[in-house]
């Protein structure tokens, strides 16, 4: 066993038996950390593009390694924070749509 894993064993032995609710306040907050890492480890570049879908091709092909799984999975969360940043998607009008459509159904009219 490597020394991230023994860390990992011994955080996990710690929390385990918390109440759920702590479990994913914690889950929450670790999240916000890792997105916060990944934001600042800079721009999505053309060598990230190239190992994600090196991995993507490799897990389709069912010759992916745990490790590997784990690089795919933050190389993807960190395209996800990085095309949120550049290109948001217009939420607004929908935000607005729904907003209506809950008023018009509590008034109990039909769309």
């Amino acid at each position: 066993m490597n020394a991230a894993n023994s860390d990992y064993l011994r955080v996990w032995l710690q929390v385990k038996d918390w109440p759920v609710e702590l479990r994913q306040d914690l889950i929450l907050d670790i999240n916000k950390s890792v997105d916060a890492d990944l934001a600042a480890d800079g721009v999505w570049t053309e060598v990230k593009n190239a190992r994600r879908c090196e991995l993507i091709d490799k897990d389709i092909q069912g010759t992916i390694s745990d490790a590997e799984r784990s690089e795919l999975d933050l190389l993807t969360r960190a395209l996800r924070l990085h095309r949120r940043q550049v290109a948001p998607i217009p939420l607004a009008g929908a935000s607005q749509l729904h907003q209506a459509l809950l008023q018009a159904q509590q008034a109990g009219e039909a769309p």
